[in-house]
């Protein structure tokens, strides 16, 4: 028999049956919640405790930050022109990269290592400094303390699912004198209860697309077609207006 083209430890589909992770659709529709879906996928078995809560918690987090995000800018002008939900929502979900939705993999990363190989923080900060590079996970433009992270560190530790990760991006926050974000907080936690860093983005995403969602249909709903910026807030800095050079004019 030949090698099967896909293979997955997922999920199977059979006739009149569909399993995640060996457990039955229908079972897990009628116990669990979502939060536990996503433990249960990305770990491969349900939690223990209130693993699911905590991460409903992360996700509740960052469902919108009004208009000041890039993915939400994004999805409302794309939006604005007329095409089909799932192309507004996309928009916005191709905006998050390294500088918007990506600080929770950045630090996620950084802290699972440095908690196996016992890196301090002090070693962390300095490190980041001497490559003159901003560590994910602390600060805020906006917020001098966002009241995001306070909550879920709170949750955590009274669930008893705070540990080393969430103890070591604390105490960068102190050595670096700002902050923990929201980025920093769902990295220590979904490290401690045992979630890989690839996964890091993902919170993210599945907590936005919600917000982008609804900014896309907000924006048709209220809005005049076609959003457009006024030409007194853009600034050419190009070449004068000039003509073509004689030798590329058409005989």
């Amino acid at each position: 028999m030949s090698d099967p083209f896909w293979r997955t430890a997922l999920s199977s589909v059979e006739k009149n049956k569909i399993m995640i992770r060996g457990y039955r659709v229908e079972e897990l529709m009628e116990n669990c919640t979502f939060g536990d879906m996503v433990y249960l996928t990305f770990r491969g078995e349900l939690p223990s405790g209130h693993e699911g809560r905590l991460i409903e918690m992360m996700l509740v987090s960052s469902t919108d930050h009004s208009v000041l995000a890039p993915s939400i800018d994004a999805t409302r002008f794309v939006a604005s022109g007329g095409v089909p939900l799932q192309a507004a929502v996309a928009a916005g979900v191709l905006a998050l990269g390294e500088h918007h939705g990506g600080a929770i993999e950045q630090c996620a990363k950084t802290l699972q290592e440095s908690v196996a190989s016992k890196v301090s923080a002090a070693d962390i900060v300095r490190n980041f400094r001497e490559r003159k590079q901003r560590f994910p996970g602390v600060g805020h433009p906006l917020h001098s303390r966002d009241p995001r992270p306070v909550v879920i560190a709170s949750a955590a530790r009274r669930w008893n699912l705070a540990g080393a990760h969430l103890e070591l991006i604390e105490a960068i926050a102190e050595e670096i004198k700002l902050p923990m974000n929201i980025d920093g907080g769902i990295a220590g936690i979904m490290s401690d209860i045992g979630i890989d860093w690839r996964y890091g983005k993902t919170f993210f995403i599945l907590s936005r697309t919600l917000g982008l969602a609804a900014h896309a249909v907000e924006e048709t709903r209220r809005e005049r077609p076609f959003r457009s910026i006024d030409l007194k807030d853009v600034a050419y800095d190009g070449p004068a207006e000039r003509d073509i050079p004689e030798e590329f004019k058409k005989a």
